[in-house]
């Protein structure tokens, strides 16, 4: 009997790409609202739909990893980027909540 394959990277990744989109909508949201600015150098020039095409690019490369041999990486130091990446983008949707939420009460 084979051993099954397995993808301790599959949950993170996938995570991250999820993460990436929600954090597009809110960019593209809050920018158009006048709400929040982009504070990322490299985006902050470009246009709201243009920053939420590149974020919506990003989030398919993302996913794209998902269906290679990366996800069947038994690495903890992969692991624990990951979840410190994960947790980092947790707080930029808090923030984005958070300043969407003052904008409109």
């Amino acid at each position: 009997m084979s051993k099954p394959l397995t993808t301790p990277l599959k949950k993170p990744i996938g995570a991250l790409a999820v993460l990436n989109l929600v954090d597009g909508i809110l960019t593209y949201w809050g920018l158009l609202a006048g709400a929040i600015e982009e504070a990322n150098p490299l985006l902050s020039g470009l246009s709201p739909l243009a920053v939420f095409a590149v974020k919506l690019l990003l989030s398919v490369c993302l996913a794209a990893f998902l269906f290679t041999s990366l996800v069947r990486l038994e690495s903890r130091l992969w692991r624990y980027f990951l979840l410190a990446v994960n947790i980092v983008y947790g707080g930029i949707l808090l923030l984005h909540v958070i300043w969407i939420t003052f904008y409109y009460l």
